[in-house]
């Protein structure tokens, strides 16, 4: 198994036939989807599953979804749409069961694979079915008429880099090649932060500005198609694919950074697999693109008010997106590193082995409580044996005595805040870039 050292399990295998550390029994597979066939029933996947931890039901950690995905493959059970419909979809998708599973089973492809072949024979939960619309009708899911856009007029530098790339296109689109202006870097906004979290657009802005980085907004920014890819609507994605493909190679940019840890791995993993080709530009989330650019300017970071001897003490949440699925987990903690007056604690579980918050792969549309309650638990871990793991990030991250709790992905922070405000937690929950924006760069 890979990096098995850093896994952490607990407890004895407890439904396998076969010891997990011995070769696979099975014939080779070669088709990722059907890598179900290879489980052998361990059980490891149930301790780390964060959804099973809070519902106890069978149907809801990988081992159990295995085991009724063979029994339809060898149709020992009949496809009973209302009995298995939240088996299908009250899974985050977080990956953390592959990081344990001793065969290497690719659970996230299984699973999004299981997803896909349901909705083909019309499962498709309501609240599914009218983000599908939404994004189809609008190019975002929250069925916004209005540009994704409208922010930049509170935000004096996201303004100045939409009309540079409104007049880029104009250049580019006028016919003579001589005109163009030609740019480097693209800041691709997503939709959440385009229309609900525009604070992360607005302090990715700034930042890039403050960086010197002569970047522009593409007008025409459509959906990336992630919740569509997630939730097994993967078919759908393929009109946003080749617009928002296009429309990056059209402004000729090298580089595009991102602030949402959703939208990058998506164009970074999805988009060259659905196309089948490389797509001939640069990605970058911004916490791994931003120490890159200090470094190479020769900049430095200060806060106005925290200092070494009077830090802002935070402690950093690994979002599945940005960790597990793009294996980024040390640029951010360098990013942190680099900026002054801050003082990283970690937490129990982190970077491979970090809990999901409970928002990915459409728990958090279809299964809200349950989503609440995992970001619960990741806020402080202290009463995890007499209260039921429904705290499981904001718990841990309380544990810590952290004044914040940082992340870099807009649905992590949005279900954890939700998760501490409820509850009153004793610690905000904001974005890396969000601290960022209020530090004067200099050299």
């Amino acid at each position: 198994m890979k990096n098995d050292k850093k896994v952490n399990t607990s407890g004895p295998t407890v439904s396998g036939m076969f010891s997990p550390n011995r070769d696979n029994l099975l014939d080779p597979i070669t088709d990722t989807a059907m890598d179900f066939e290879r489980c052998v029933q361990c059980g490891y996947c149930r301790s780390v599953c964060r959804v099973y931890n809070a519902t106890y039901n069978e149907m809801d950690y990988a081992g159990g979804r295995m085991r009724i995905l063979k029994s339809l493959a060898r149709k020992e059970i009949k496809f009973d749409k209302d009995g298995i419909i939240d088996s299908i979809f009250r899974c985050m998708l977080c990956g953390n069961c592959a990081e344990v599973c001793p065969v290497e089973i690719d659970t996230v492809a299984v699973f999004q694979k299981f997803r896909k072949d349901a909705i083909k024979i019309g499962v498709l939960p309501k609240r599914l079915g009218q983000m599908n619309d939404a994004i189809m009708e609008k190019k975002n899911p929250f069925m916004e008429d209005e540009s994704r856009f409208r922010w930049v007029k509170d935000c004096p530098e996201g303004k100045r880099a939409l009309e540079r790339g409104e007049e880029l296109f104009k250049q580019i689109r006028s016919g003579d090649p001589s005109s163009v202006v030609p740019r480097k870097v693209a800041y691709f906004i997503g939709c959440t932060a385009g229309y609900r979290n525009t604070e992360l657009a607005i302090a990715s802005s700034k930042i890039l500005e403050k960086l010197g980085i002569d970047f522009i907004m593409m007008p025409e920014e459509q959906c990336c198609g992630s919740v569509l890819y997630r939730t097994g609507l993967e078919d759908n994605t393929i009109g946003l694919i080749h617009h928002n493909t296009d429309l990056i190679r059209e402004s000729g940019v090298t580089d595009v950074v991102f602030s949402c840890s959703g939208c990058y791995s998506t164009l970074a993993l999805e988009y060259p697999r659905i196309l089948k080709e490389e797509l001939g530009f640069n990605l970058y989330h911004l916490v791994e693109y931003i120490p890159m650019m200090l470094k190479e300017k020769g900049l430095k970071v200060k806060h106005p008010k925290y200092t070494k001897e009077n830090p802002l003490v935070v402690t950093y949440h690994d979002p599945c997106h940005l960790g597990r699925y793009m294996k980024k987990y040390d640029e951010p903690r360098e990013l942190l590193a680099m900026m002054e007056g801050i003082k990283l604690v970690e937490m129990k579980h982190i970077k491979e082995m970090s809990h999901c918050c409970g928002a990915g792969g459409g728990v958090k549309a279809l299964y809200g409580d349950i989503a609440g309650d995992i970001a619960r638990d990741r806020l402080d871990e202290t009463q995890r044996c007499v209260i039921q793991l429904r705290s499981d990030r904001m718990k841990e991250a309380e544990e810590t005595d952290a004044d914040y709790m940082v992340s870099a992905c807009v649905f992590c922070k949005n279900n954890l805040s939700q998760a501490a405000k409820e509850d009153e937690a004793a610690l905000e929950v904001m974005d890396i870039i969000e601290i960022l924006q209020h530090y004067t760069f200099y050299k």
